[in-house]
């Protein structure tokens, strides 16, 4: 059987732009089921620029080919891989060598030849330098509001608000033993949210301390 993943990413400023990211990933399961894949892994970083090199997911896909357990890779566009060349061509050569083969739609990327190559290198300079166009657009804006409000003597509090989630309503689903899935779903966000956010608010195993989760499996 052959084996797919979807990577999906969503920052604060890809509202005109791309798809929400449970669209994209709706679109990719859409696309495994019509080409006979079974969805094995889904990679999604939330509230992260294309530009960074520490997406905890993003990091995840490519651990995850390196051991060759899954052999495509669906995206929605290019730029939710990165909005970077360097790092697009890193990403993807870190692919390429553990054969797997990357989509983005219904295209795939195919840089073996001289066209593909110019193509997808193209659209990811395309990408990294409006991402850094508009990078400096917020820039400007928030500096110009923060010189505005100093002067009205206010505080500027710029970007998104960070979304809020009830611990003790996790943990109650925990220890009736409910998978990380399960729990996500209930609390509408990814599983890799609800591990980060009882992973930080668990106190640090002293050495010899039993590590096991705190209720539940998966």
């Amino acid at each position: 059987m052959k084996i797919a993943s979807i990577y999906a990413r969503e920052s604060s400023d890809d509202t005109n732009k791309a798809p929400p990211i449970e669209k994209q990933i709706e679109i990719g399961k859409q696309w495994c089921l019509d080409n006979g894949y079974e969805l094995k892994y889904i990679f999604q970083d939330d509230g992260y620029s294309g530009g960074d090199w520490n997406r905890p997911e993003w990091k995840r896909a490519i651990q995850e080919a390196k051991g060759k357990h899954y052999n495509v890779l669906w995206t929605w566009n290019q730029d939710r891989i990165a909005r970077d060349t360097e790092q697009f061509l890193w990403f993807f050569r870190n692919l390429k060598e553990n054969s797997i083969r990357v989509f983005c739609s219904n295209e795939e990327i195919n840089m073996d030849d001289v066209g593909g190559m110019a193509k997808h290198t193209s659209l990811a300079m395309a990408s990294e330098i409006f991402r850094r166009v508009t990078s400096e657009k917020v820039k400007r804006t928030y500096d110009s509001k923060k010189k505005q409000a100093e002067k009205n003597g206010k505080k500027v509090v710029w970007g998104r608000k960070p979304k809020e989630y009830d611990l003790q309503k996790i943990l109650e689903l925990r220890k009736l033993n409910k998978g990380w899935k399960a729990i996500a779903k209930e609390m509408g966000c990814s599983h890799s949210t609800i591990r980060r956010i009882v992973v930080q608010n668990t106190p640090q195993k002293s050495k010899g301390e039993s590590t096991k989760n705190i209720g539940g499996s998966e």
